[in-house]
């Protein structure tokens, strides 16, 4: 997320048919939070170092079939709040991501394709909302 005039936007990536958080694998000897800083970082183009990891959201699990009915493949992803500088642009990797934007919260609710991905963007739209000296605006009409 980063923070805009009307409250804080949110970066979506889509891979030309799904729209959700930046997110990949933990490489080994590598923390979750390592993880997303260089998740964050490869598939948007926003440099590592100027992110910031704010809090802990809750993980979300899902199952999925590997194509031509393989094997059943269980996942945990783990989600953070990460602040990028207010005014960063985009960037993302062509070999990786289609599409990326900056949207405010109730547009990213809106366009976000998995249930679990919803929940957690409402955990982090209340974790900012729950901070001492910041709010969020709504960016509904």
């Amino acid at each position: 997320m980063r923070r805009s005039q009307d409250g804080y936007e949110v970066c979506l990536v889509s891979d030309g048919r799904l729209w959700g958080f930046p997110k990949g694998h933990v490489e080994p000897g590598e923390t979750a939070e390592a993880a997303a800083m260089r998740e964050i970082s490869e598939e948007t183009g926003i440099a590592a170092a100027s992110l910031v990891l704010r809090a802990p959201l809750p993980a979300s699990e899902y199952v999925f079939r590997r194509p031509n009915h393989g094997a059943l493949v269980f996942k945990r992803v783990h989600h953070f709040v990460v602040e990028a500088p207010a005014g960063t642009d985009l960037r993302p990797d062509p070999a990786e991501i289609a599409e990326v934007a900056w949207l405010g919260f109730d547009d990213a609710r809106a366009r976000l394709s998995f249930k679990d991905r919803i929940a957690v963007l409402d955990a982090a739209r209340a974790v900012l909302e729950n901070e001492p000296t910041r709010g969020v605006e709504s960016s509904a009409p």
